[in-house]
């Protein structure tokens, strides 16, 4: 699905007005201020999909803030990624001020007060996504905002064009394609800030980058039956009990996230029309449960339907 704002056709004096309205409804709350006398333009084009939004902002001569006084009024929980397309502007959150060149890209929670400045024309693509879905991959947000991702760094040379790609053409698919290509993309995100944290200094930045890494190493061994936290521990090279450490400060457990993400990965799969072929068993067993009887009941006490019941749901929607 594809929505357009555009101040193409709306009376100059009325532009602004518009613009504000759009932005609003389009991310979260705002207060929007013009920096220059130029006549206004700007146009957002949305697609959307399942798990996170893809914004294409043009605009020009001004600078957007969530300010204490509009998280009190809407309390979206959402977590936004602007990437410059053209032109240059700045990122300012929890202290820091991001300085945005042309293929540049940084992040900002809508929980805590940020400002975006852009002092001349630009273009954004924004990506707007549940602030949870960054937080189970990354840990806590404090420690990635208003954090760039040069153009020219490495992970920006693979991130970016991509993003760009599946931007331009994630509302002409199909859903089920849609959701296979935001969840590639916010994989590359999500691992582009992971090795930025791990590049930190501070201890903040260190604890972040370990428990990315932390996560990580689960998701890519889930199938392994025996995976516990003396597994993740030797892996990352810390002991057992600083690793729990990391996942107490978010009030979970090693064995609770890895119990957790096994049965994500199941439910993922099976509401995933292209995986019909694939027995329940099968992706009980790709996901780390031995026993069909045990892995049945977990997604009971967790979804409130049996595999098989959730699967025809699913499928039949």
């Amino acid at each position: 699905m594809r929505a357009l704002h555009s101040t193409v056709g709306i009376a100059e004096i009325e532009r602004f007005a518009f613009w504000r309205d759009a932005v609003c409804d389009t991310f979260v709350q705002l207060d929007c201020e013009r920096l220059s006398e130029r006549p206004f333009e700007g146009e957002i084009v949305t697609a959307a999909s399942p798990s996170v939004n893809f914004s294409r902002v043009c605009s020009r001569d001004h600078q957007v803030t969530r300010s204490p006084s509009r998280i009190r009024q809407a309390r979206e929980e959402t977590v936004l990624i602007s990437l410059f397309i053209s032109g240059e502007g700045t990122i300012s959150q929890d202290g820091r001020v991001a300085q945005m060149k042309p293929g540049d890209f940084a992040c900002y929670d809508s929980t805590r007060p940020y400002v975006l400045r852009m002092p001349g024309d630009f273009e954004q693509l924004v990506l707007h996504m549940p602030r949870e879905t960054m937080i189970n991959a990354l840990g806590p947000t404090e420690a990635l905002t208003a954090r760039p991702i040069a153009h020219n760094s490495t992970m920006g040379a693979l991130v970016v064009p991509f993003l760009r790609q599946v931007a331009s053409t994630v509302a002409s698919v199909s859903a089920e394609t849609a959701a296979r290509l935001s969840t590639i993309s916010l994989a590359l995100v999500t691992t582009a800030f992971g090795e930025r944290l791990s590049h930190g200094g501070d201890q903040t930045l260190n604890r972040a980058a370990l428990l990315y890494r932390a996560k990580a190493t689960i998701d890519g061994s889930l199938e392994e039956l025996r995976l516990n936290s003396a597994t993740v521990a030797r892996r990352l090279g810390i002991s057992q009990r600083y690793l729990q450490d990391l996942f107490h400060a978010e009030e979970t457990t090693v064995s609770d996230w890895i119990w957790a993400r096994r049965l994500e990965t199941a439910c993922r799969d099976l509401g995933d029309p292209l995986l019909t072929h694939v027995s329940i068993n099968e992706i009980a067993c790709r996901a780390g449960f031995s026993d069909p009887a045990h892995f049945s009941r977990r997604f009971r006490a967790a979804f409130g339907l049996s595999p098989r019941e959730y699967r025809r749901g699913k499928l039949a929607d």
